[in-house]
């Protein structure tokens, strides 16, 4: 059976000829949960990526109107 555990480890595989061997000794009854991990690791770092896309804006937005205000005021 494919675990998070073996998803893990072939997630910190960055050599592609290494990954794309150790991906083909996944038994094909395991590729599903492989599939369903693999789209779920997905999703999370989408929604990752938006939350601190979000953060930084906002923090830029801040100092934006910080220094428009020290400009302004100056």
């Amino acid at each position: 059976m494919f675990t998070f555990e073996d998803f893990k480890s072939l997630a910190g595989i960055t050599d592609r000829d290494e990954l794309m061997s150790a991906a083909s000794q996944v038994p094909e009854e395991d590729l599903r949960t492989a599939l369903f991990l693999t789209l779920l690791a997905c999703g999370k770092n989408t929604e990752i990526n938006n939350e601190l896309w979000r953060r930084e804006h906002e923090r830029a937005d801040r100092a934006e109107a910080m220094l428009k205000s020290k400009f302004l005021d100056g």
